[in-house]
């Protein structure tokens, strides 16, 4: 841990915008089974020890935290509300896009980080509110953190090839940015290859069904007085619940109660009674009769 715990080989020089800092004190609340913590680190190297069970661990789980790491279930102590960790940090030149979210004039670099029963977390940078990306991203600059078994990495060939690199200075640097840059542009072309592919087989695919069904209108071989028989039919059936209402308004106006057939038998009934004192009126009844013939029809 950089300025604080050290362990292993020194860790290569940070870049010139950015200056040495150290961990100065690291506090810790309702953590784990931890009901209160406070650890103040001198200048130089510290050495924490203790047996299996005295609590080292939930130090290394509270820097973890700190350094927005991802936090577990569990990790608030039985009974409490929230566990706190907060980390202060001796003043530090930090690189200029990670100082525009530090307050101006701040005499000390605060990390915190609070944690609820629930999952819920929320990250301080000097007071203020933060993001737990932010607090990541800062905690890289402040802290280099180790496991127990980081050692291992060494026997890892990406690994190794990681130390040679950042070992051969900036020039290998800018050369592995323009090659990850060249890779990345390679995978993207190659995934637009593929795109281009499933196209042109959707395309060939389109085609074969427009080609079967095209022989199909030509095996058939309508004529036009055919097509406008099918299109009067098309238009009949989409019509179909319309004409039905129709008949049946039709229809029952003819045959309900007091319809036009009822309305009509009266009137026959009475001209024709009347016609053997009027002869006139045996026209006039005729043609009520045939409108009521005509209205049973219908």
């Amino acid at each position: 841990m950089q300025g604080g715990v050290s362990a292993g080989t020194p860790v290569p020089s940070p870049p010139a915008a950015i200056s040495s800092r150290v961990l100065e004190e690291l506090r810790v609340e309702n953590l784990l089974l931890l009901e209160g913590a406070e650890l103040r680190l001198a200048p130089g190297l510290n050495v924490i020890t203790g047996e299996t069970g005295a609590g080292k661990t939930m130090l290394a789980q509270a820097l973890d935290l700190l350094l927005g790491g991802r936090a577990r279930s569990g990790s608030v102590r039985p009974k409490a509300a929230e566990a706190y960790v907060e980390g202060v940090f001796s003043p530090a030149v930090i690189a200029p896009e990670l100082a525009e979210r530090l307050p101006s004039g701040a005499e000390e670099l605060v990390l915190a980080r609070r944690l609820w029963p629930d999952g819920r977390t929320r990250a301080y940078i000097c007071g203020r509110a933060a993001t737990v990306g932010e607090l990541r991203e800062l905690g890289r600059e402040l802290l280099a953190f180790y496991g127990q078994h980081e050692h291992r990495k060494l026997t890892i060939a990406a690994a190794q090839l990681e130390l040679l690199d950042g070992h051969c200075g900036p020039e290998q640097s800018a050369l592995r940015t323009e090659l990850a840059a060249a890779h990345e542009r390679v995978k993207e072309l190659e995934r637009r290859v593929v795109e281009l592919r499933e196209l042109a087989g959707a395309r060939e695919r389109e085609l074969d069904l427009l080609g079967f069904e095209l022989a199909e209108v030509e095996e058939l071989d309508p004529s036009a007085q055919e097509e406008d028989t099918l299109a009067a039919e098309r238009d009949r059936l989409r019509a179909t619940e319309q004409l039905r209402a129709a008949a049946a308004a039709a229809a029952e106006s003819l045959t309900a109660d007091r319809g036009a057939l009822e309305l009509l038998a009266g009137p026959v009934r009475q001209l024709e009674a009347a016609a053997e004192h009027d002869a006139a009126l045996a026209p006039l009844g005729a043609r009520f009769s045939a409108l009521a013939y005509e209205a049973e029809d219908l």
